[in-house]
């Protein structure tokens, strides 16, 4: 799987970068239980999942 288009997206809580979670050799994606991808915005500390079928957005 190609991370690198997916690796960056915009957190929620202050429109900062977040990064894609992975395992440890960042070749899988961490993703919540339902399947949507999940990322850590080093700026406010805060995680959040994404999903691009999904107009809304997603926070946990």
């Amino acid at each position: 799987m190609n991370l690198e288009r997916i690796k960056y997206q915009t957190c929620p809580y202050d429109q900062e970068e977040g990064i894609l979670l992975t395992d440890l050799e960042e070749v899988i994606p961490e993703t919540d239980d339902d399947g949507n991808l999940q990322y850590y915005c080093p700026s406010c500390s805060n995680t959040f999942t994404y999903c691009e079928c999904d107009s809304r957005d997603r926070r946990y």
